[in-house]
């Protein structure tokens, strides 16, 4: 009896560190199917720049939590404001965002991402490590990134290279420019980015 008890607890022991790992190995999957899109658009020599930055724009928009992104990065200043201009403020971001990454995204050259770890941090939050190595003078970079799951759909939040938190030096910048200018400044900067970009 006793030696089917230790059985039972055995298979019941795998059975969720499966699961635990399940959440774990989608999440690194994840991070290396969306690296690897993006690098196969920035690489495809059929597409002009344009369409490359089309293509890069809408894999963001499809891989990223660009209204959870917009929110935070807008900090205190969320509260203060009305619904209508923080769906202004949401709609601005998500523009000025896409453009912002494609920019960057299309001067890419010979970089490659690996995934080297995960570790879940809740339910539906998993940090994925990786390093970046270019491979022309084999410099490596520590970049994480904050996956969630959200509506059963797997997002990125927040990239932490090297120790630094992405959104939250975002939001710091933001919030710098509030100071000096309140939220109509904001949204003309992000503006003014969108029509040069």
């Amino acid at each position: 009896m006793k030696n089917k008890f230790f059985i039972f607890t055995i298979i019941v022991s795998l059975f969720f560190n499966q699961n635990l790992f399940a959440f774990e190995k989608k999440a690194e999957n994840f991070i290396s199917n969306t690296t690897s899109n993006a690098k196969k658009i920035i690489l495809d020599s059929t597409l002009n720049k344009v369409d490359k930055k089309k293509q890069l724009e809408q894999l963001a928009l499809n891989s990223v939590d660009v209204e959870g992104l917009a929110k935070y990065t807008l900090g205190e200043e969320r509260k203060k404001i009305s619904e209508k201009q923080l769906k202004e403020y949401v709609d601005t971001f998500t523009i000025f965002f896409t453009k912002n990454l494609s920019s960057k995204l299309t001067d890419y050259s010979d970089q490659e991402v690996q995934v080297t770890g995960s570790k879940k941090i809740s339910d539906n939050y998993v940090l994925v490590n990786s390093k970046i190595i270019s491979k022309k003078d084999k410099q490596e970079i520590l970049v994480d990134w904050r996956v969630f799951l959200i509506n059963n759909k797997l997002v990125i939040r927040d990239l932490v290279v090297e120790g630094l938190s992405l959104a939250r030096t975002q939001r710091e910048e933001f919030a710098s420019i509030v100071a000096n200018k309140g939220f109509a400044g904001l949204i003309q900067n992000l503006q003014e980015y969108i029509n040069k970009n």
